[in-house]
């Protein structure tokens, strides 16, 4: 199963200084919004002022009403402020929290799941809440197939999904497939039967006074600013303490990154290559950031061509690879080099075979040379490798021009391989001809992301399943492998934890020997936050949830976790 729409990966992707990226090409702040949003987000003197956190998510222009969570493009905060999913599950470490269901259950066979919906919840129009909607929105996917971004009815997954009574909601599956779980209850926002039933296609529906479950109402609506209020009917409304959430809409990266130094944004989703004096060291008891790893940047390269068909070629360029080098000068240092495993550490650390616990961090070019000469392949006397038809071992590595991280990363790339015999030339070029050249397959080698899940299933079956082979998939690199579809099914099939692990791990040695992609460096998803104005903020000692404006349901979980400082 394809695990995300190409639409929001490349969004997740791209929250960079200067770059623009994919899922995520995003998040700044506008100067002239600054006394608009609120200025100081709360007073210390003056306990009946309004609380309001200014939250940095949005970069690149006015806002244009998209306030249906199933427009592509929908607004900041409409996704878990306004609208709630059934369950929220940490993407960090696996753990699942009821929330509009408070139980599941599977089959014995996998093929049903049915789900409690959660009593005396109410859409902030006074209207029940109750288990017709749910059944509602999920067949409203299968009705607009534009809408159903998880595949969950396009990929033949489910057969029926029913409400037998007002609180129980039953889901038929074609075939038993367990992992579907988190696009279901986690990444599947429930909308109101009495409202979208008469709105046609939800990914169009301008849906201009939107009615959810959740804290929060739209209460004002410009191309400069959107701003939510406290909903007095929340089902949990004692957890919430932020009054007001203020998104202004943002100019660029740097705007953001200033404001937010200034102490004129609390929350900020940006890359910067230099958080620590800009803006840590303005205020270093208040000012924080956290990058927490949730992807992987990656070298892919073509399988369909030689000599990248060859495993001792793949093998010997991953070895000559200075990862730490790519972390540092690429990415600041934020994260960590990537293990060859494909498993993104240290949060899928409990399924890790101790066999590749160790992550090569520093090239080891002797090992490369040694790998490519015991393969066959010669150097010449230009001191470069020749491939088996004896042609010049010399590649053209594609990336977006203007996305600067990963162009530094070509660099680094380039020298590494030139210091074993390989010949790398830079193809920088516009992001939509990329992407065309990454999902046809019109590239040599390439600069790219491995996309993760709440377990590294998600990560290995969006990349390696032969069922996702590009253009219809993410398997942009062309692997299919019978034994990698085997394991992949096998996960797939049940619920058993031993069994699943012990797929996953075999899973692990496939990616770390054969090298289907060459993993880089985690990926992190950017994440800026003061405490001078609000205390409660997640960090790795306390990861409750990925830190992401933009990451959602996780931002609702972040705002309800959030205490005024008063």
């Amino acid at each position: 199963m394809s695990s995300v729409s190409s639409s929001l990966r490349t969004v997740m992707f791209r929250k960079k200084m200067g770059a623009g990226m994919w899922l995520c090409s995003l998040l700044v702040i506008l100067t002239m919004l600054l006394v608009a949003c609120g200025g100081n987000s709360t007073s210390s003197g003056n306990s009946s002022k309004k609380s309001v956190l200014n939250i940095g998510a949005h970069v690149g222009g006015d806002f244009t009403k998209a306030l249906s969570p199933y427009n592509p493009n929908a607004n900041e905060g409409v996704k878990g402020m306004v609208y709630e999913t059934l369950y929220y599950i940490n993407k960090i470490d696996n753990t699942n929290k009821p929330w509009l269901a408070t139980d599941y259950k599977w089959s014995s066979d996998s093929k049903q799941l049915t789900f409690t919906i959660r009593d005396g919840v109410k859409w902030n129009d006074g209207k029940d809440f109750s288990a017709d909607d749910v059944a509602f929105t999920f067949n409203m996917l299968k009705q607009y197939k534009a809408a159903d971004a998880q595949g969950l009815w396009t990929g033949g997954y489910l057969q029926s999904v029913t409400a037998p009574d007002s609180k129980t909601v039953v889901i038929n599956f074609t075939k038993p497939y367990p992992p579907l779980f988190w696009y279901i209850a986690g990444q599947t926002f429930i909308v109101p039967k009495h409202i979208f039933e008469g709105a046609g296609d939800p990914t169009t529906f301008a849906n201009e006074n939107p009615v959810g479950t959740g804290p929060y109402t739209l209460k004002k609506f410009s191309a400069q600013l959107l701003v939510y209020a406290k909903s007095s009917s929340y089902w949990q409304a004692d957890k919430v303490k932020v009054d007001e959430l203020h998104y202004p809409s943002v100019k660029d990266n740097t705007t953001l990154q200033l404001e937010l130094a200034k102490g004129q944004i609390d929350w900020g989703s940006f890359f910067a290559p230099d958080l620590d004096s800009t803006f840590v060291a303005k205020d270093p008891a208040h000012n924080h950031y956290w990058m927490t790893p949730t992807d992987i940047f990656a070298l892919y390269l073509n399988l369909g061509q030689a000599p990248f068909n060859d495993v001792a070629v793949r093998q010997a360029i991953s070895a000559a690879l200075d990862r730490q080098q790519l972390s540092k000068q690429a990415e600041s240092g934020y994260v960590e080099p990537a293990s060859t495993t494909g498993l993104i550490l240290p949060n899928n650390k409990d399924y890790l075979d101790p066999t590749y616990s160790d992550v090569q961090k520093t090239a080891q070019a002797d090992k490369a040379t040694k790998l490519l000469q015991d393969a066959g392949y010669t150097k010449g006397s230009d001191g470069f490798f020749k491939d088996k038809s004896g042609k010049k071992m010399s590649f053209n590595l594609t990336v977006v021009s203007g996305w600067t991280d990963w162009e530094q990363m070509c660099q680094v790339i380039k020298q590494n391989l030139k210091d074993i015999g390989i010949d790398v030339n830079i193809n920088a070029i516009q992001d939509t001809a990329y992407f065309d050249a990454r999902n046809n397959g019109k590239y040599q080698m390439l600069i790219g992301g491995l996309f993760g899940g709440p377990n590294p299933f998600y990560l290995y079956n969006t990349h390696l399943n032969s069922a996702n082979l590009s253009p219809n998939g993410f398997n942009w690199e062309k692997w299919n492998d019978k034994q990698s579809d085997s394991l992949l099914n096998d996960y797939a099939s049940t619920t058993d934890q031993a069994k699943q692990k012990s797929d996953i791990q075999a899973l692990e040695k496939i990616f770390a020997t054969q090298l289907p992609v060459v993993p880089l460096v985690n990926a992190a998803a950017w994440y800026e936050y003061s405490s001078k104005n609000f205390t409660g903020w997640p960090d790795k000692d306390n990861a409750y949830a990925v830190g992401a404006a933009y990451t959602t349901p996780d931002n609702l979980q972040i705002v309800l976790n959030l205490t005024p400082v008063s």
